[in-house]
């Protein structure tokens, strides 16, 4: 692992837990043992920092998603391990973090948004497509679903919704994929989908 490398990774794991606002370079060059100078060698300013952390959060966020996108499984199985890889993710996002994104840079936050919209529309559609021709997905607009999906996830999984109405960012997501799945799936593909709960819990 590169310097370079090693700061990022060390800044993400801190930016998420204990937000970026009032992280300063000096606690980070702490956390790693190493000068603040050396920092500076890599990241002219503590905002180059967390525009480059923000990048390799969802860059490394987008391939583990297409992991589970590309495997040979059948379409309830990649909804449901694409949905645990997501909430995975953002159970790892806290409170301080959304507030730091809601309150110093919304920019940033546009930037996620933007990204999960574009992941979540290319690659559920094409979930959707295939969970119709397996049986598991009720006949229905896929390009609707997909517009009403995002739409949703995009209401209520924010920072703005979720710290006005002091719920966690994972039950804002983990409700509306639940009210998205019972809408989309037929009895098969319900069935399929209690099975998989009822197994990943053992």
């Amino acid at each position: 692992m590169t310097e370079k490398d090693k700061i990022l990774n060390l800044s993400l794991e801190t930016f998420l837990k204990e937000g970026f606002y009032k992280t300063t370079m000096d606690e980070i060059a702490a956390k790693l043992h190493m000068s603040k100078k050396t920092i500076y060698k890599n990241f002219s300013t503590k905002e180059e920092l967390l525009a480059q952390v923000t990048q390799f959060f969802l860059k490394s966020n987008h391939k583990a998603i297409r992991k589970s996108f590309n495997s040979d499984s059948n379409a309830v199985e990649k909804i449901y391990y694409m949905t645990n890889t997501i909430g995975t993710i953002v159970s790892n996002i806290s409170d301080r973090m959304l507030s730091d994104l809601q309150s110093y840079a919304p920019e940033l936050w546009k930037r996620i948004d933007e990204f999960r919209t574009r992941v979540l529309t290319v690659n559920f559609t094409k979930i959707i497509e295939q969970g119709k021709a397996e049986g598991f997905v009720n006949d229905i607009n896929s390009i609707l679903v997909i517009t009403a999906f995002v739409s949703s996830i995009r209401g209520v999984a924010n920072p703005q919704f979720v710290t006005s109405n002091k719920i966690t960012l994972i039950e804002a997501l983990e409700t509306t994929i639940s009210i998205f799945l019972n809408g989309i799936l037929t009895e098969k593909g319900k069935k399929n989908l209690i099975k998989l709960k009822n197994n990943g819990a053992k």
